[in-house]
C-alpha cells in the first residue's frame, strides 16, 4: 500500500495540476494535521482515494467529525485493505486552546483506544500497523520548548505495540538539507511528514 502523508505546510507540488501524475500510485491520504480543509479536498478529489486525519493544534474546529469527506482517526482504530491504522489528536498543551492536551490527558485518550487495539488483536494477530499522531513522541523529533513537546505516551505505545510506522507532523522542517525525518524507535519508524512523504508498506 501506498500512502500519501501530508501535515502542516501546503506544498505547491501537491497543491498543482501535476498532483494526479506525481501521486498516481497513492492508495490513500493520511494527513497528520494543521492542513486547512480546501488543501486536503483538491488532494483526494484529484486522487479519487480516501482520507485519514488527525486535528493540530491550529486546525480551527474542535468537534469536526469529518474534514474534506474525511475519517478522523481520533481515538480510533479502523483497518484499511488490511493495515491497522490508530491516532491521536493535538499537540503538547501550552496555551489552552483546542486540540492540546496535557500528558495525563493523552494517556486517557490512550485507554479509550485500548478496547480498540485488542479487538483486532485478536481478528488480525497483531494490534497495530501504523500509528497516526499530529504531535511527535517524546525523545524523537520534538521541539526544546513547551509547544513542541512529545508525548511520553506515543512512545508507550509505540514500546508496547510495536506499529510499523508512526506518522506525525508538527516539527517544522525548513531546510532541504534537514534530513533528520525518519528514525528508529524500538522496532518502529518515527517519521516526520512535515509537507509530504510517500510511504510505501
Amino acid at each position: 500500500m501506498k500512502i500519501l502523508a501530508v501535515s502542516d505546510h501546503i506544498d505547491p507540488l501537491i497543491y498543482s495540476s501535476s498532483c494526479k501524475t506525481k501521486f498516481k500510485d497513492v492508495e490513500c491520504v493520511i494527513s497528520c494535521g494543521d492542513l486547512p480543509e480546501h488543501y486536503l479536498d483538491f488532494i483526494v478529489s484529484t486522487l479519487n482515494v480516501p482520507l485519514f486525519f488527525v486535528h493540530g493544534n491550529h486546525d480551527p474546529s474542535g468537534g469536526q467529525k469529518s474534514l474534506a469527506g474525511g475519517t478522523n482517526l481520533d481515538e480510533k482504530v479502523l483497518v484499511y485493505r488490511n493495515r491497522i491504522i490508530a491516532g491521536l489528536e493535538g499537540s503538547y498543551w501550552y496555551n489552552g486552546n483546542i486540540h492540546q492536551y496535557t500528558e495525563r490527558d493523552m494517556y486517557f485518550k490512550y485507554l479509550r483506544l485500548l478496547p480498540q487495539l485488542y479487538w483486532t488483536r485478536l481478528r488480525h494477530g497483531r494490534f497495530l500497523d501504523i500509528l497516526v499522531t499530529h504531535a511527535p513522541p517524546r525523545g524523537v523529533h520534538e521541539g526544546n520548548d513547551l509547544p513542541h513537546r512529545g508525548f511520553s505516551t506515543f512512545t508507550t505505545i509505540i514500546r508496547k505495540y510495536q506499529p510499523k510506522y508512526h506518522l506525525h507532523g508538527h516539527i517544522h522542517l525548513y531546510y532541504t538539507q534537514d534530513k533528520n525525518f525518519k528514525d528508529l524507535l524500538y522496532n518502529t519508524w518515527v517519521i516526520n511528514c512535515y509537507n509530504y512523504r510517500v510511504i510505501e508498506i
